[in-house]
């Protein structure tokens, strides 16, 4: 009897070891509706998901199959179980049909299949399989559907993904793209810079002419996997007159504030010094970062060179001193920096703070006379062909300065004129015109110095502006980069285009981004301004209208000069619709 039992247990031993390696050979694959295997599937689609695996002894249970599928960030995103075959010795298959691949997936990428059996408590080796899966959809961003003389050079066109390892960009003098005047294929950069001299003349854009683009999404083996819808526009004859531009011209408050608690009543002017009538225009206005109470409002009808006045109701913000009050129009024109209108209201008159003493504002010539004499008489040939970004004031003491950052901010100053404030002496630190009280200037012989930053027209291309689905944030979020490699970090996961120089040791990069919630078309960065606390940035977004579909989160780089303190943003409540 205990030889028996003996024996019994010594073959009992053997036989559980040698499970580890009875399944073997595990294959796994995923395959589209049609049995083929393929590298990249579209998000609207179903798959199959197929194993199979060797089975060396008989068993006393069944082959227990398990299916996940983990997305491109490494997370479990699909599992299935059930799936079972006989665990007689041989080859067991089974598959998994019909799986939507909206089910699990998230994002556009690389997505990895991994597949189990298990007989009797042994579990095969692990293996997996990656797939692609892009999104059918791509949005096309810029040119906007319709747009009318456009006058970029370059032409870019931009688009928000799917995810595709390429893009074929089509134009066409029609619709259906037939016979199409250029075509294009790129490595999966979603923007496009049309050649400015293409080597064919049938590719060179004509003024007037309507053309037509669309973007379809390539697999590697140049499959097409995702489409846009066919956008429509045409540019500016540059040989002509014809030209967008309605501008805010004026902002003012039609009575002095007396009593803070009682609304305030602004009158905004409005001009179309374009070469045609406009139609549609919406105006909006804040104050102090709160919509007015009836903005938006509405223009039916502007014809070039006409003006008009349109009145607005805003209570000042009861915690704020000095709140700015800002009014524009939304419409795409060929000069979007005269969209707004701004001015700084002060509780104790319902003005712009004062500044100083009386001054004279200066016309052109007599600017560049008085920064002549600050620079000296060979500065004015050293700056052919530059343009002013920035005026510093190191001599300014900071109520100084705050009051010409106040009078720029207002609008009741710009960097094309400046005033001189009597002292009886030496000309006074440079400040802005606000347009109050003159009189005659006095000498400045003996003025302070100015700090001018100069920075050439072709260094200009400081800011970038999109869409981009690497931002989900559910708040609106702003950031500041200040090195390089969190600036080529962030780039690459907007952009495959090259990386922009930034000078970090002298630049810094403002970010702004909107949330899914902000429902933003555009973000506008409206002042920097220096303040107690570190530099102050005010900015805005402008919301889509209802029925447009927002592709991603907007947002907003902007290179600027590198400041040692703290960087305050504060975003203002404009542009809602």
């Amino acid at each position: 009897m205990k030889k028996t039992w003996l024996s019994l247990f010594l073959c009992a031993c053997p036989a559980g070891a040698a499970y580890a390696g009875n399944l073997t050979g595990h294959v796994i694959s995923v395959v589209d509706a049609g049995g083929n295997i393929r590298a990249t599937y579209s998000n609207s689609e179903t798959i199959t998901l197929r194993q199979q695996v060797n089975n060396a002894v008989q068993g006393t249970g069944m082959i227990n199959f398990t299916f996940r599928i983990f997305n491109p960030g490494g997370v479990e995103a699909f599992t299935h179980t059930g799936n079972a075959a006989p665990g007689t010795p041989g080859l067991s298959q089974t598959q998994l049909s019909g799986v939507a691949v909206s089910r699990f997936y998230s994002t556009p990428g690389q997505y990895t299949f991994r597949g189990e059996a298990s007989l009797d408590g042994e579990t095969s080796a692990p293996t997996g399989v990656n797939f692609t899966i892009s999104s059918p959809n791509i949005t096309l961003i810029y040119p906007p559907s319709g747009a009318a003389g456009l006058a970029d050079t370059p032409l870019i066109f931009r688009w928000v993904g799917s995810g595709a390892s390429q893009y074929r960009i089509t134009v066409a003098e029609n619709a259906g793209l037939y016979n199409p005047v250029h075509q294009s294929i790129n490595s999966g950069e979603t923007l496009f810079s049309y050649p400015q001299n293409p080597s064919n003349p049938r590719e060179q854009l004509v003024p007037q002419q309507v053309y037509y683009w669309k973007v379809e999404g390539l697999d590697a083996a140049g499959n097409t996997i995702s489409e846009s819808n066919v956008y429509n526009f045409s540019l500016r004859n540059q040989a002509s007159s014809q030209s967008r531009n309605v501008s805010v011209t004026g902002l003012e408050l039609a009575a002095p504030l007396l009593d803070r608690t009682e609304p305030l009543n602004f009158k905004a002017t409005i001009y179309n010094s374009g070469s045609s009538a406009e139609t549609n225009i919406g105006l909006r206005m804040s104050l102090g970062g709160i919509s007015a109470q009836d903005s938006p409002k509405q223009i039916q009808t502007l014809t070039s060179g006409e003006r008009k006045e349109v009145s607005f109701t805003a209570f000042m913000p009861s915690d704020q001193e000095t709140s700015l009050a800002v009014a524009c129009v939304d419409i795409f024109d060929d000069n979007l920096a005269d969209n707004c209108k701004t001015k700084l209201i002060a509780k104790d008159s319902g003005g712009p703070p004062a500044s100083g003493g009386p001054s004279k504002k200066l016309s052109y010539d007599e600017l560049w006379a008085e920064l002549t004499k600050r620079l000296g008489p060979d500065a004015l040939k050293a700056l052919e062909g530059y343009t002013f970004q920035t005026i510093e004031c190191g001599n300014c003491s900071g109520s100084e300065l705050n009051d010409l950052l106040a009078a720029l901010i207002s609008g009741d100053a710009t960097l094309t004129g400046a005033s001189i404030s009597e002292t009886g002496g030496a000309a006074a630190a440079p400040s802005a015109q606000t347009g109050r009280g003159t009189a005659e200037t006095a000498g400045a012989e003996e003025a302070p110095g100015m700090d001018l930053e100069i920075i050439k027209p072709s260094a200009l291309q400081d800011e970038w502006t999109g869409y981009a689905a690497a931002f989900s944030e559910k708040e609106a979020s702003t950031f500041v980069v200040t090195g390089k490699k969190e600036w080529k970090k962030l780039w690459q996961s907007l952009s495959g285009a090259e990386l922009p120089d930034v000078d970090f040791p002298e630049k810094m990069v403002l970010g702004i981004v909107s949330a899914s919630r902000d429902r933003a078309e555009t973000i506008r960065i409206l002042s920097r301004r220096r303040t107690e606390e570190g530099l102050m940035v005010d900015y805005y977004f402008i919301q889509a209208s209802k029925e447009k579909e927002i592709p991603a989160a907007a947002y907003i780089l902007k290179v600027v000069g590198r400041e040692a303190g703290k960087v305050n943003f504060r975003r203002l409540d404009i542009g809602a619709k």
